[in-house]
């Protein structure tokens, strides 16, 4: 079987689909421009993105309209005028969003839109926000990519989504469509970049622009990045900047494998198959851990405000519980209109004694042994124990997980501001099997399946 083939097969967009891409992409920006118009700013409309360059898999159902205006306006009449047009263009259909900056989202003839105000730079170091740098990526790639390159792109973009790493968003944390477009254009081919990609380690920079004489320059300015690849329209500014640890070692690992065995499976990987009702108790059973969920209402907030909330709100959780004396085994974030935080322990009851373990001989004790040797929670000690290490046994303030987990839900420090206030109105912390009445929820039943039987997706 001829893998290329056959994935292009299953992704390209036919020429039905590109026409309508076209024309549904063309209304929209003659709607803007109409507006526009009609409003009196000097502003026009284009399309960018992958569908403005056709790189777009077949299944994709996005479009994205930047609304420019002349970077004489202020950031407020900017955001004023550009909203209005929006609005005006979307009607009853649109939401607005605001992340950076805001904008209007709608859906428009099966088709997902975002209408986005931006500034008309000729000079990219002159970036008021970061959508400003967007029509120039346009222009810088649909100046280089051919439509066998395109094809290239696609490739990537159905091994990354087959990986379970594309997407920038900050739910995903992965490879954007602008990443793997820069990719293919460095390495010249799919092939020649799973070739090349199977040998990057941690720090790996690429420079498709040749910003910087050599690397040590960017390493000085872009510290501690797992990727790096320099933005050819802006030198300050790293593509790869959105990829976590995580995912760029399982695109690492998928590329290793696939050069040694490739297969349409990487790119089509088997379906998690949701777990019932029944399955769920067995596998709870089986793992024998203690598995708690924090579930709540979501806030309303775009998902790229959101999930960096709960991966903080989250963070917070396990860290006190560590510190606690509770291990976690793992823990993820889930949202759709609730939002559920999973923690799962080894153990969530832990005996009231707990041990301090003092400094090695070679250094003094008096200090140590003067903090503890009149302490109310002294069950034992001082004494040294069997490995030469001079040890007090203490009481254990709290010995439950759950009453842990209720005192840092009261506090509410160090959580995202608006998971913050959200908990503060209600929340409901489910345990073990108990968790079965959150598959009520939409796509929950397929996060948890995937959660309990985590598996790299080219080995389902």
């Amino acid at each position: 079987m001829d893998i290329r083939s056959e994935v292009l097969k299953r992704v390209k967009p036919n020429e039905d689909n590109i026409k309508n891409m076209n024309k549904v992409a063309s209304e929209l920006v003659q709607r803007v421009n109409k507006s526009a118009a009609k409003m009196g700013p000097n502003a026009h409309a284009m399309l960018v993105g992958s569908a403005a360059r056709g790189t777009w898999i077949r299944s994709e159902r996005d479009i994205d309209i930047f609304v420019l205006f002349p970077e004489v306006l202020s950031r407020e009449e900017l955001e004023q005028q550009g909203m209005a047009i929006a609005r005006d263009v979307a009607g009853s259909t649109g939401k607005e969003r605001f992340a950076e900056h805001p904008y209007v989202t709608m859906r428009f003839k099966e088709f997902d839109v975002d209408l986005v105000p931006c500034y008309d730079l000729k000079d990219t170091r002159k970036i008021k926000s970061a959508v400003d740098r967007t029509p120039h990526h346009q222009k810088y790639v649909e100046g280089r990519l051919t439509p066998q390159l395109a094809e290239e792109v696609l490739l990537l973009k159905q091994f990354a989504y087959g990986a379970g790493v594309y997407g920038a968003e900050l739910k995903t944390q992965g490879f954007s469509g602008y990443l793997c477009e820069l990719l293919i254009l460095h390495y010249g081919s799919f092939e020649k970049l799973v070739y090349g990609a199977s040998g990057w380690g941690l720090g790996k920079i690429i420079d498709i622009g040749k910003r910087y004489r050599d690397e040590s320059e960017s390493q000085v300015l872009f510290e501690r990045q797992q990727l790096l690849v320099i933005d050819p329209v802006d030198p300050t500014r790293n593509v790869a900047a959105a990829v976590s640890l995580q995912n760029f070692t399982i695109f690492v690992r998928a590329c290793q494998d696939y050069n040694k065995r490739a297969s349409l499976n990487f790119f089509f990987p088997n379906k998690v198959i949701p777990l019932g009702p029944s399955e769920l108790d067995r596998t709870l059973k089986t793992r024998n851990t203690r598995l708690f969920c924090l579930t709540f209402r979501s806030p309303d907030v775009v998902p790229d405000v959101l999930y960096p909330q709960l991966r903080k709100t989250e963070k917070t959780l396990t860290t006190r519980l560590a510190q606690l004396g509770f291990e976690v085994l793992r823990s993820d974030v889930w949202a759709n209109s609730n939002a559920v935080i999973i923690l799962e322990l080894r153990v969530s009851k832990l005996p009231r004694v707990r041990t301090r373990v003092g400094p090695p001989l070679r250094m003094t004790v008096d200090r140590f042994i003067l903090e503890h040797i009149n302490s109310p929670d002294k069950l034992a000690g001082p004494f040294v124990d069997p490995v030469g290490r001079i040890v007090f046994e203490l009481k254990r303030k709290q010995t439950s997980a759950l009453d842990v987990l209720k005192d840092v839900l009261t506090e509410r420090t160090a959580f995202g501001k608006n998971v913050a206030e959200a908990v503060g109105v209600g929340y409901e912390i489910i345990e073990g099997i108990k968790i079965k009445k959150l598959l009520r929820y939409p796509g929950f039943s397929e996060f948890i399946s995937d959660y309990l039987t985590r598996c790299l997706p080219w080995y389902r």
